[in-house]
């Protein structure tokens, strides 16, 4: 039951370019950013959990529409990351 549990987790769990991109995320915040964004949560922050809840096309296009609106002239503020709807949720 062990064998089979691990082959399903590394098939559904496991995506190589989710990890890669979300992996240079973790670095660019760590040594590169300078934490100027005007929204919260931070623009790489908003990327990172898009791409953990949408995937990383979804999670990707949804963070460079967040970096294009993230300029000078805006207001900024709380803008949370989308979730995904089709996840199945528990209700107390």
């Amino acid at each position: 039951m062990k064998r089979a549990a691990s082959v399903l987790y590394k098939i559904v769990a496991f995506n190589p370019l989710k990890v890669l991109s979300m992996r240079l995320i973790v670095f660019y915040q760590r040594h590169l950013s300078r934490h100027t964004c005007l929204y919260s949560p931070t623009c790489s922050e908003y990327t990172l959990r898009s791409i953990n809840n949408l995937g990383f096309f979804a999670g990707v296009l949804c963070g460079l529409w967040r970096v294009l609106r993230c300029n000078p002239f805006s207001k900024g503020g709380y803008d949370p990351a989308p979730e995904n709807h089709f996840k199945v949720k528990w209700v107390y």
